[in-house]
């Protein structure tokens, strides 16, 4: 029998195995899917490589277990910073900037890469199904807060304003690969974000003839909307 490192060989399954997602987590945060391998994962986690298939069934299964371990902590991490008792269009806007903010700092790319290319896993394979499935539950939380937040601002179609603010974010994300500078891009889509929720209100009320006025203050930004005069 192998030497284990726990009391039960169930303890000590597990405990490698929670090495492995480890390991593999870094690898992706530090090089992306391209620098990930059976010989990198099994040398980070310090064990034989041919070890690591008594574990998991591939090395892609560890691309989804590392999913499944990161997504709800980042997720988490964003609603921490959504400040519950403000106005719904602070509260978007602070989510936006949250995103942004995690997206970057917790260097999310690798994540937006898997998500792009897929692994090469079959489409019955158990892990991804259960990852997959819990992106899903992941993403339906964030769609039902933005849509629950354009509700309360009383607009008629909040499934739209919801998306227009989603395209917002993740045109954020672009600008941030491409290393534009991340106090700017926080400032610039909390003020769009802003601006959005105020258009929204007008295009409500049907007014034909909008000034917006210092609508993100806090910012130091100052914003306007005219319509030419006829």
């Amino acid at each position: 029998m192998p030497k284990i490192d726990a009391p039960t060989v169930r303890e000590h399954h597990a405990m490698v195995k929670a090495k492995l997602i480890a390991a593999t987590e870094e690898i992706l945060h530090e090089s992306g899917p391209e620098g990930l391998s059976a010989g990198a994962v099994a040398k980070r986690a310090g064990i034989a490589r041919n070890s690591i298939y008594r574990y998991v069934d591939s090395v892609d299964d560890l691309k989804f277990l590392a999913l499944e371990q990161y997504v709800p902590r980042w997720i988490q991490l964003i609603f921490a910073q959504v400040d519950r008792d403000a106005e719904p269009a602070q509260q978007l806007a602070d989510f936006a900037v949250a995103s942004l903010r995690q997206t970057r700092e917790s260097s999310h790319g690798w994540l937006m890469s898997i998500m792009r290319t897929g692994a090469r896993r079959p489409e019955g394979s158990p892990v991804r199904k259960q990852t997959e499935g819990d992106i899903q539950d992941v993403h339906a939380r964030i769609v039902t807060f933005m849509r629950d937040c354009w509700a309360a601002i009383g607009v008629d179609n909040a499934r739209v304003w919801a998306g227009y603010t989603n395209a917002l974010v993740f045109e954020s994300f672009k600008m941030s690969e491409r290393g534009i500078e991340l106090d700017d891009l926080e400032k610039h889509l909390r003020a769009a974000v802003l601006a959005l929720t105020q258009a929204a209100r007008f295009s409500q009320d049907g007014v034909d003839d909008v000034v917006v006025g210092e609508m993100a203050a806090d910012d130091g930004v100052r914003l306007s909307c005219e319509t030419p005069s006829s």
